[in-house]
């Protein structure tokens, strides 16, 4: 089995909003702001770059392999996060880690889960799952094309999905028609980054947890999902 093609095989796909440049920043390489400010996150500011889609940019990737399934975590990083409307800083705050993880139990057997605030969207076209709710995925032979929220970078399953909102009335914006990364053209392993050990947070005590923080751990989204 070759894990690398399997893991290139399933990256997502990720549309933009058509407004994230102006309102605030594309994907970004995470190893360049951990080198320059890992030694003191306190000069990580308010950093809404890049304005433009770099679709070589890095989406970095971890693997867990066992004898009936095959899981996979798709990680990209932003400098910020703004929430639109937010006030009082309301969902601002430097560092952004979202993620896509896909689930193989065989070829016809799969469940994605797109982060979505401090929770997940559970997809899958096979059957329903008790107590969960499931929608389905859109594909592009195997990969999973997703839908990332302006500025807060929330992800969804289609354009036309229900926001998560705050107080009803503080919603995600998503919208069809803006720039489209294809993740596979700059996969890397997070074992080979020059974060690979760092477990804290980038950036203040708002700032997002590591991919390697147990936060983060493995079943993290929805642990009890083995029901194939």
């Amino acid at each position: 089995m070759d894990i690398q093609q399997l893991v290139r095989e399933y990256a997502p796909i990720l549309h933009f909003h058509p407004e994230e440049g102006e309102y605030c920043c594309f994907p970004n390489d995470a190893e360049k702001i951990f080198e320059r400010f890992h030694r003191n996150w306190s000069l990580f500011k308010e950093d809404k770059t890049p304005k433009r889609l770099n679709k070589s940019t890095p989406s970095y990737y971890e693997t867990w392999i066992d004898d009936d399934l095959i899981q996979t975590r798709y990680w990209f990083w932003y400098n910020y996060n703004d929430f639109p409307g937010g006030y009082l800083g309301i969902g601002k705050h430097v560092g952004d880690w979202e993620h896509v993880e896909v689930r193989l139990f065989s070829e016809q057997k799969r469940i994605w889960f797109l982060s979505n605030h401090k929770s997940a969207r559970i997809l899958t076209s096979q059957q329903n799952l008790p107590g969960y709710c499931i929608e389905p995925p859109i594909l592009e032979r195997n990969h999973i094309h997703v839908w990332v929220a302006l500025g807060s970078h929330a992800n969804y399953p289609a354009p036309t999905s229900t926001p998560r909102c705050y107080a009803r009335v503080l919603c995600d914006r998503i919208e069809a028609d803006g720039s489209i990364w294809h993740t596979a053209l700059g996969l890397k392993p997070l074992v080979e980054t020059n974060f690979h050990s760092f477990r804290g947070r980038w950036g203040d005590w708002r700032a997002p947890r590591s991919p390697l923080n147990e936060y983060n751990n493995r079943w993290r989204n929805a642990p009890d999902i083995r029901l194939f």
